[in-house]
């Protein structure tokens, strides 16, 4: 599957307290460039920040950056014609996006790829390209009506398509595979901060609920070479799953079963991983998918939920955007540790920890009550 990635060494990252000093300077940093400039000019460069977002989108369709590097310069026309587009209008694409660092661009006019540009390459490890046509072709329209769910409390997809989100995402073969792809980019992105941050080695098998297609259960494994796995989702993505994990040498080790996590879940597992999932829907949904494995999982088992935690009021974090996104997009939402507390003693758990790492994402980790 393009874009999976088993790991088989344990991320070397800095410490999650690193890196919260390095973002409180970066917020700080911003919020003091933002002061040197009279208010309307800030604000006007806030409301224009959807440029830059389809900008970034419109390269990413044209795969423009799979035709370029870092060490030599292109012009916008060879490009153009490599990806079939308009010569003028892709320069002028292109000129804008150097001005955020996207692209550099020389004294000729023309283009050089940069390290933030690069992980518009298809083939870039970590991979932004399909998060970036996802955004900018499917959700666009979800946000231009963050006013009716901001109204009414409902979400966009609903209300504009008339289907559940995940039915209207998966209902059209080219919108579900650019979903697909686009989640595979983000979740490329958590998995060395969370693999980094957190000792599964205790566990003797693990699975892995709504695990898509193994980049994260696959790559536990081959970190802990003596555990065994069972991987969990809806039965046309596990028999992806099982495929890519044979490939991968895991499939001796992995149970691989199709089914719906609100029917029920397999037992036989000592830790139960969610990337990702309880974010996606309400409180009722919620607590009934973890009282289905609160019913397989044994008294020392522990629920390992991979999810945002929203911070104190006051507090600038990426995940209050995040939760606007489950606004529009699902009946999910993002919450606080004690959200997640109330959210997990409903569902017959005790949250023991939170932790963080290096990344937006933490380990929520809870035990049977």
């Amino acid at each position: 599957m393009q874009g999976v990635r088993i790991r088989t060494a344990k991320p070397k990252l800095p410490p999650a307290s690193i890196a919260a000093l390095v973002g409180k300077a970066r917020l700080k940093f911003t919020t003091f460039a933002r002061k040197m400039v009279p208010p309307p000019v800030a604000l006007i460069e806030m409301l224009s920040g959807f440029w830059i977002s389809q900008a970034i989108s419109v390269v990413a369709k044209f795969a423009v950056a799979d035709h370029m590097s870092e060490s030599a310069a292109i012009s916008a026309r060879t490009l153009a014609e490599k990806v079939g587009a308009d010569p003028d209008a892709l320069y002028r694409v292109m000129r804008a996006l150097s001005t955020v660092g996207v692209f550099n661009e020389d004294s000729l006019g023309n283009f050089r790829l940069t390290p933030l540009g690069a992980t518009l390459r298809t083939d870039h490890p970590q991979s932004m390209r399909h998060f970036s046509i996802f955004q900018g072709q499917i959700n666009w329209a979800n946000w231009g009506d963050l006013a009716h769910c901001t109204q009414t409390g409902g979400n966009a997809i609903e209300h504009l398509h008339g289907m559940k989100s995940f039915e209207y995402l998966s209902g059209d073969r080219e919108r579900g595979d650019i979903f697909d792809k686009g989640m595979i980019n983000v979740s490329e992105m958590e998995l060395d901060p969370i693999l980094a941050a957190y000792d599964f080695s205790p566990f003797k098998t693990v699975a892995d609920i709504g695990g898509g297609y193994g980049a994260v259960l696959g790559s536990i494994l081959m970190l802990n070479p003596g555990m065994k796995g069972i991987l969990f989702d809806l039965p046309a993505t596990a028999e992806g799953a099982r495929r890519y994990l044979d490939a991968s040498g895991l499939g001796a080790r992995v149970t691989v079963e199709g089914g719906s996590f609100f029917e029920a879940v397999p037992g036989g597992a000592d830790a139960y991983v969610m990337k990702h999932i309880i974010h996606d829907w309400s409180d009722e949904e919620s607590i009934l998918i973890m009282k289905n494995i609160r019913a397989k999982i044994p008294p020392s088992g522990k629920l390992l939920l991979l999810e945002h935690v929203i911070p104190a009021p006051g507090v600038a974090h990426f995940s209050k955007f995040l939760d606007l996104e489950m606004l529009v997009a699902t009946t999910g939402r993002e919450r606080t540790e004690e959200e997640y507390r109330a959210l997990m003693a409903k569902a017959g758990f005790r949250l023991d920890r939170i932790v963080p790492t290096v990344g937006l994402a933490s380990v929520i980790e809870a035990s049977p009550a």
